[in-house]
Parts: C-alpha cells; structure tokens; sequence
C-alpha cells in the first residue's frame, strides 16, 4: 500500500472531512427549520381563525337570531 509506505492512511482525514460534512449538512437543516417555522406559524393562523370566527359566528346566530 503506497500510501502507508509515503506518509500516512487517507483514513484518518475522510473521517474527519466526513464528520466535519455531516456537522455543516445538521447545521443548514437546523437553520432551515428555524426559518420555516413563522412561515408555517403564519398559514395555520391565517387559515385557522378566519374558520373558527366562523363556527363561532355560525354556533351564535341562533341565538341572537331570537325564538
């Protein structure tokens, strides 16, 4: 094996490039997510309340509708 007769193993330096890889790969799905969720926040709360002022409203016009 030439590379243990020149110098030392490649091993050594794929592992650390691989583990340095899959730390800045973690990373951008990390901040990624961060980023994602007001945005995900805000489509709930924009299709929710319209929809539960409604059942509200719906539940309520009986009642002020009188007998």
């Amino acid at each position: 094996h030439r590379a243990a007769r020149l110098g030392s193993p490649p091993s050594g330096t794929l592992a650390a490039q691989a583990a340095e890889a899959r730390a800045r790969s973690a990373r951008r799905r990390e901040e990624a997510a961060a980023r994602a969720a007001p945005k995900i926040q805000l489509v709930i709360a924009l299709a929710l309340v319209p929809s539960v002022l409604l059942l509200v409203a719906a539940a309520l016009l009986p009642a002020l509708a009188g007998p």
